[in-house]
């Protein structure tokens, strides 16, 4: 089995070349081997990989011995909240989130919402699955019950802005031919919104654009279809349904860290009290509102394993990334992105002011979209750029991060991806600009291609 496939906190590859169905089973076989489970959910996202995968894997845990329960096409969000408010000691969600559509993988999760990966776990199931001998799958009709979770998990959704009235809003949203389309169509049932679908339609085949809504190239369509219908605002969302990010209602992308400064300026202000988390890649306006409530905070390192276990650790009531995920300490420390969306909307409701308004006070600073490269060798690359940038401000929590007067980078290699990922803020556009040639042009010369993103 390609030991490439098992990640720090996931299981990701190439379908069938680096992970196919006999993996999937064996896999399946190592989870039931490592944790024991009585009853296990597992669920899938929309790949054309994804239902053999599934089945494979519902076929392990069957015939390991164990209940399983068959949640259909469901977003991983949702995988991960029934672990904490059902029944089952194990649920799977078989997705490889926002990757190309040859990918697939698997996001496990233990009874009471904590991921399963971060802290050798993944390795450690790698080690068992290794010990199955190949050729024992052998796919059969096994018996497996079906639930549909979308109704009680769009009632915890609500849960978030019980009591406050939404405002009627015009959204234009863009499900990337992933999970989204039928859960977000449902939520706005219970909302007094004016729904304009982009790609609703579930398709492996993502036709319209890559299911990956922090690269820019993939908002364009929505930016344009926002500004066109006059909405109030827009929300892409990726393959597996639990990133989401922001356009305001003059087409202008909101990035991860702006929604997260934005969320935890309100939260804050309902609280001061609250512990709130950020990974090591937000940005200056994240810092600039837990100082304006000085609160009590924690930086984390990017990953949603890692910060599961750091909102439990702190006892921490939200934590964002700028790649699009944000957790709550009511959604068993999880992350969603459709709690995030509606949340948003309560805000936007309280305030009766459009999206950029109130955006303003956390767009004070200048971003470059995070930027992938594939280099030769990553530790080398970053000791490079380590002694290059060493009378700077320099830590290694996640990465390499360097920081100045003027500007912050960070470089980081990626943990599902065979890249090395570049985030850069700055306080001018000419000091970005400097920045941005200076850095792309280092890295490039040490990369095998050039810049992905």
């Amino acid at each position: 089995m390609d030991k490439s496939i098992f990640r720090a906190y996931d299981i990701r590859g190439v379908y069938p070349s680096e992970l196919n169905e006999q993996d999937a089973y064996r896999i399946a076989r190592a989870v039931f081997k490592y944790t024991k489970p009585k009853k296990v959910a597992v669920g899938r996202d929309v790949r054309l990989s994804a239902p053999a995968i599934h089945r494979a894997v519902c076929q392990g845990f069957a015939d390991s011995g164990c209940e399983i329960v068959d949640c259909g096409m469901t977003g991983t969000d949702v995988v991960a909240w029934a672990s904490g408010s059902k029944d089952f000691d194990i649920t799977i969600n078989v997705t490889a989130s926002h990757n190309p559509k040859e990918w697939i993988g698997m996001k496990i999760f233990a009874r009471g919402g904590i991921a399963v990966g971060g802290n050798g776990e993944i390795q450690a199931i790698r080690e068992l699955a290794d010990k199955f001998p190949e050729g024992e799958y052998c796919p059969s009709d096994v018996t497996i019950r079906q639930v549909n979770l979308t109704a009680d998990w769009i009632e915890h959704v609500l849960s978030f802005v019980k009591g406050i009235r939404i405002k009627p809003f015009k959204l234009v949203v863009d499900a990337g031919n992933g999970v989204a389309g039928p859960i977000v169509r449902e939520l706005a049932k219970y909302l007094p919104i004016d729904l304009v679908e982009m790609y609703f339609e579930p398709d492996g085949n993502f036709p319209n654009h890559l299911p990956s809504p922090i690269e820019p190239q993939n908002v364009v369509g929505l930016q344009k279809r926002i500004v066109e219908e006059k909405a109030d605002m827009g929300i892409a969302f990726d393959g597996d349904a639990d990133r989401m990010f922001l356009v305001d209602e003059k087409g202008g992308i909101v990035t991860g860290s702006e929604t997260t400064a934005m969320v935890m300026d309100e939260i804050l202000s309902q609280d001061p009290s609250r512990v709130v988390l950020y990974n090591a890649i937000c940005g200056w306006n994240v810092q600039d509102v837990i100082a304006k409530h000085k609160a009590k905070t924690y930086r984390t390192l990017v990953g949603h394993a890692y910060i599961r276990r750091d909102m439990k650790k702190y006892s921490a009531y939200f934590a964002g990334e700028h790649s699009g995920h944000y957790f709550f300490k009511e959604n068993f420390n999880g992350d969603s992105g459709i709690i995030a969306a509606v949340i948003v909307l309560a805000l936007l409701s309280k305030e009766n002011n459009p999206l950029s308004e109130l955006l303003k006070p956390h767009r004070e600073y200048c971003q470059i979209p995070e930027t992938n490269f594939k280099v030769r060798d990553v530790k080398e690359v970053l000791d490079e750029l380590e002694r290059k940038y060493s009378n700077y401000g320099v830590d290694k929590l996640d990465g390499l991060t360097v920081r100045a007067e003027d500007w912050w980078f960070n470089v980081r290699p990626s943990s599902n991806e065979p890249l090395l990922r570049l985030n850069l803020e700055a306080k001018t556009k000419s000091a970005l600009e400097r920045m941005t040639r200076e850095l792309t042009n280092y890295i490039a010369q040490r990369a095998q291609i050039s810049v992905l993103s």
